[in-house]
């Protein structure tokens, strides 16, 4: 995991979206450290590495998980839009939904 995801201090901007999750930690595993890794593997994170992601470019396509709430099993995540292709509902529903 390249770093850390959760923010809650962080507050959506225009040129984002939102996704809404509903998260059923395996036992053992807190609820954070799944949040972290849903987002990651959402949008930029891999299991390799990437050498064209630059640090910088890195913290602008930045997932933010920026709600959670355990008793409802439930966080938001803001996702740049710059992670999509313009026009593409496949594209951002196989990054939202299929990549996880």
């Amino acid at each position: 995991m390249r770093q850390d995801y959760i923010d809650l201090k962080y507050k959506p901007k225009k040129n984002e979206v939102i996704a809404l999750y509903y998260l059923e930690p395996a036992r053992g595993v807190s609820f954070e450290e799944v949040a972290n890794h849903l987002a990651g593997e959402s949008s930029i994170d891999t299991w390799s590495d990437i050498l064209t992601l630059s640090p910088s470019l890195a913290s602008k396509l930045k997932p933010h998980v920026f709600f959670l709430n355990k008793k409802k099993k439930i966080i938001k995540v803001a996702y740049h839009l710059d992670l999509f292709e313009i026009n593409s509902i496949p594209q951002i529903l196989s990054a939202l939904a299929g990549n996880i």
